[in-house]
């Protein structure tokens, strides 16, 4: 046989058992994917309002009478009292007169009130034995009487006489310091006069305006946070004690705030801040980031959830919520603990095979 007869004998060979292998099947491919597991977060918003811290007991002092004030002892700012003690005094001279006055007068009537009740009693006995009328007796029963009405009116004009002059010494109604000084030694003063303020510091309080859209959430008794920019790191618990029914300013409530100050390190006029937690809440939700969120044709939200058995992805409708800052809201679709993929989504098809990556590194099991 020539030689190129052998070479076409061997070609054909070759080609013969080329035919008779079966090809080598395609390795599946495996997509790399970074996920997040499903977590419920409360969706509610924190609000805060700004305040002024004020004394819940702080209170302006007065005399109850007028006169010229003769001994201030809290003519100084901060200096503390315990209850009892005296603040100021006025004159006495004219109140110690006038009770002089008074307890004399009624010394007097008193005088003519016994004298007055044993006429009474002789002239009763006279006419039981028949020797006086019974006009005779109706006057001296008047005359008793008339001073008996006497003795007590003199009675009460000495009682006022002495709370007067006790109303001009000024004591502190509880343990405090003075917050404001109004008035000064020598000088005279009215009634009602204030010549201090006076600070109790154990309780403060803020007035805070909450918006007409909120103001039905918020109610007596709710718990607060407080932060003071004075008292920087330091968070502080109150509780609403009064929520007004009147608006105040434009379309805002007044309420009043309390708290504790035990250790009085906040002070009247400090500026703060009161949080309340809740308020618009709307329940629970997933967050996502936008990216995992897929938009289909028909207008529908859907995410790949992957079925951590077999590492393949399944595609799920989703109803979505608002943006937050901490992702986009999940209102339904999802299920607590499920893996959703949150990158290379574009990518994925139903029961396509994954592989975990956390910040670029395969997450292996």
């Amino acid at each position: 046989m020539n030689r190129p007869a052998l070479f076409a004998l061997f070609v054909l060979a070759l080609l013969t058992t080329g035919c008779d292998r079966s090809p080598e099947p395609v390795p599946e491919q495996v997509r790399p994917v970074r996920t997040t597991v499903a977590t419920r977060a409360d969706r509610s918003k924190l609000w805060t309002f700004a305040g002024t811290a004020e004394d819940a007991l702080a209170t302006k002092l007065s005399f109850r009478v007028g006169g010229k004030i003769v001994a201030f002892p809290g003519n100084q700012i901060g200096r503390k009292f315990a209850k009892g003690q005296v603040i100021a005094r006025l004159d006495p001279s004219d109140y110690e007169l006038q009770y002089r006055q008074a307890r004399a007068n009624m010394e007097q009537v008193r005088a003519n009130f016994v004298r007055a009740k044993a006429d009474m009693k002789r002239n009763s006995q006279l006419f039981d034995s028949r020797v006086i009328s019974r006009g005779e007796l109706d006057q001296v029963e008047a005359d008793f009487k008339s001073f008996e009405a006497q003795l007590n009116a003199s009675a009460k004009q000495l009682e006022i006489a002495s709370k007067q002059l006790s109303y001009t010494t000024l004591e502190a109604p509880f343990d405090g310091w003075i917050g404001e000084v109004e008035a000064d030694v020598h000088q005279n003063v009215s009634a009602g006069q204030a010549i201090a303020t006076y600070n109790a510091g154990r309780q403060m309080k803020m007035y805070i305006a909450v918006p007409d859209t909120l103001i039905a959430q918020v109610h007596e008794g709710d718990a607060v946070t407080v932060v003071f920019d004075a008292l920087p790191g330091r968070v502080l618990t109150g509780k609403v004690m009064e929520v007004s029914v009147e608006s105040g300013m434009g379309s805002t409530y007044p309420v009043k705030v309390y708290l504790d100050n035990d250790d009085q390190a906040i002070r009247a006029g400090m500026s703060g801040h009161v949080a309340f937690t809740g308020l618009g809440s709307t329940g629970t939700a997933f967050t996502l980031p936008p990216a995992a969120v897929v938009s289909e044709t028909d207008g529908t939200r859907a995410v790949w959830v992957v079925n951590t058995e077999t590492s393949t992805v399944t595609h799920r409708t989703v109803t979505v919520g608002q943006l937050t800052p901490a992702g986009l809201e999940i209102l339904d679709g999802l299920k607590e603990g499920e893996v959703v993929v949150i990158r290379g989504v574009h990518s994925l098809e139903e029961g396509r095979k994954v592989r975990l990556v956390d910040n670029g590194t395969e997450v292996r099991k």
